[in-house]
């Protein structure tokens, strides 16, 4: 059965250089929704004003998958039927927002977070296509690698007399993120050389940061403005990710990185794809 489908991928190949081959360029953009969502955080209220409370919890769910993306790529067709296709895309994600904040009469003492992601990616992918008339049909499939950058800030303040706040500012980095990808799609002819394509994109991927840096932390009486990241241990500025370690050699050295396990962080989205593709080079026998 091996021997019979290496037999018939060949002969495709073959075929393929015999009768029709060309290489193309793509560029294009979409927007992702998210998938495979997992809890980012929460929003969490109280409030006690002349006597009247009020009390929330509410989960933030989502992947940072989900955003505007941006795409190029080139691709190599066989014949009509069967490409192959090297991509590239950039991730703008989503923000997303938490926050724990308490309400009182005359002050207030809050907590908010926002974190989004960047990232940039490499899809190696084979396509079949239905090849032929003004629109052709066409499905992508293959896998998808990249290192993702999670960017986060806080602000932390008590508004009673005066104000007392504290911002910071964080990165989630390192680390390769690795998926699969997969798309349906029309190729939309307008000439012998441009066509149009539209198609829907799923990516299914999580994430695993190698390491935490903290990159601001600066604290205001309302008066005068400090910078204590400079004051600040190593231990207390970066953390570095592990499958696994030995908690009796490490955490026990302020001057070292903290070590901690890692953990997984949502990249899937579902999202819609529009952009052109132009044919560099076409053969045919």
């Amino acid at each position: 059965m091996k021997k019979t489908f290496i037999t018939f991928l060949l002969i495709i190949l073959l075929t393929g250089s015999l009768f029709s081959q060309g290489i193309y360029i793509r560029a294009g953009g979409g927007y992702g929704l998210p998938i495979a969502t997992a809890s980012l955080g929460s929003k969490i209220l109280y409030s006690d004003v002349n006597n009247v409370i009020t009390n929330s919890t509410q989960s933030v769910t989502g992947s940072y998958g989900a955003g505007g993306n941006f795409n190029f790529a080139a691709g190599y067709k066989f014949n009509e039927n069967f490409i192959f296709e090297i991509g590239t895309q950039y991730l703008m994600s989503n923000k997303y927002e938490t926050y724990n904040r308490n309400i009182y009469t005359g002050y207030e003492d809050n907590v908010n977070t926002t974190t989004s992601a960047k990232a940039f990616f490499i899809n190696p992918s084979f396509i079949f296509s239905a090849g032929f008339g003004k629109a052709a049909p066409y499905g992508r499939f293959g896998f998808i690698i990249g290192v993702p950058k999670i960017s986060g800030s806080e602000i932390s303040y008590y508004n009673g007399d005066g104000i007392d706040s504290v911002g910071s500012k964080w990165e989630y980095s390192k680390g390769i993120s690795f998926g699969f990808q997969g798309a349906i799609g029309m190729n939309w002819k307008l000439t012998d050389k441009l066509d149009i394509y539209t198609e829907l994109n799923y990516v299914s991927m999580t994430y695993y940061p190698g390491e935490y840096n903290l990159t601001k932390y600066v604290h205001s009486d309302g008066f005068t403005t400090t910078d204590n990241l400079p004051n600040m241990s190593l231990s207390q500025i970066k953390t570095l990710y592990k499958r696994k370690y030995d908690p009796s050699t490490v955490n026990i050295d302020s001057n070292q990185p903290q070590v901690a396990l890692r953990e997984a962080t949502p990249f899937s989205s579902l999202s819609l794809q529009v952009g052109i593709r132009f044919t560099l080079w076409k053969k045919s026998q």
